[in-house]
């Protein structure tokens, strides 16, 4: 089994991989405060709880946005497995061509999940990742990053709203059942479901006319499964893409391809 390990500003997500297929997940959240040993114990009830033993791990791969926890986070995963943790960074080979001003600037996340979509999918495609921040990407058949476009996150933008206004509380995201909110959870609910819904919708449509043609649409991230559900069928909701990205970078960097 592979590890494949997602760190982002706001949570940690530990994945187990055999032959492209996600056997196991764990999503925490990230703490710049946790030190090198409580990581350590994390992974090791992850692993525990899965009944994996270490042996079985041939080998790990880290992506991170997190730059002040990289290496701990790094060195945590070697103590455990015993084994060298791969980094994501400029040096690993994507076999994708990034078309963009400062190829340096895009972020590991943006390029695993452009690497898994190409792969799955095998066309143009527009990437929608809904996690803290709301990112559109696409990637080519042709194995090209294009691009991005940035928006934030569905859960930041709840927590800003009710942190600036005294009246309105902390609500879960869910499925609306009407548009016109009865009463302040299901108006904040609606607002933010149905208001992300228009948004995703309108540029998605927007980014096909300037790219010229359809895209097939896909969308992934921690908040995609509460949304999928209201955009309709020309959306194609993939919970695994990044890690599916990073496993296809790990065995092309171990010359599996």
């Amino acid at each position: 089994m592979i590890l494949l390990v997602s760190l982002g500003n706001t949570s940690l997500t530990f994945s187990l991989y055999e032959e492209r297929n996600c056997r196991f997940l764990f999503k925490t959240y990230t703490d710049k405060l946790k030190s090198e040993n409580e990581y350590m114990d994390i992974l090791k009830s992850f692993f525990l709880f899965h009944q994996v033993q270490v042996e079985q791990v041939e080998g790990a791969l880290l992506s991170s946005v997190v730059p002040s926890l990289t290496k701990r986070i790094q060195r945590a995963i070697e103590n455990v497995i015993q084994k060298d943790c791969m980094l994501f960074n400029r040096e690993l080979k994507t076999s994708i061509a990034i078309r963009t001003d400062h190829p340096q600037e895009v972020g590991s996340d943006l390029l695993s999940l452009a690497v898994g979509a190409i792969n799955t999918y095998q066309r143009d495609v527009l990437i929608i990742n809904m996690s803290s921040v709301l990112s559109f990407s696409i990637a080519t058949a042709k194995r090209e990053f294009l691009g991005a476009t940035f928006f934030p996150g569905m859960r930041e933008s709840v927590s800003n709203m009710v942190s600036s206004s005294a009246q309105l509380m902390e609500i879960d995201l869910e499925k609306p059942k009407r548009i016109l909110g009865k009463n302040t959870k299901e108006s904040i609910n609606s607002g933010m479901m149905n208001g992300y819904k228009v948004l995703i919708s309108n540029m998605a449509d927007e980014l096909e006319k300037e790219y010229g043609k359809e895209l097939y649409r896909v969308i992934t991230g921690s908040d995609a499964k509460i949304v999928k559900d209201i955009l309709g069928h020309t959306f194609h909701h993939d919970h695994y893409l990044l890690f599916d990205g990073l496993y296809d970078i790990y065995m092309k960097n171990k010359g599996a391809f």
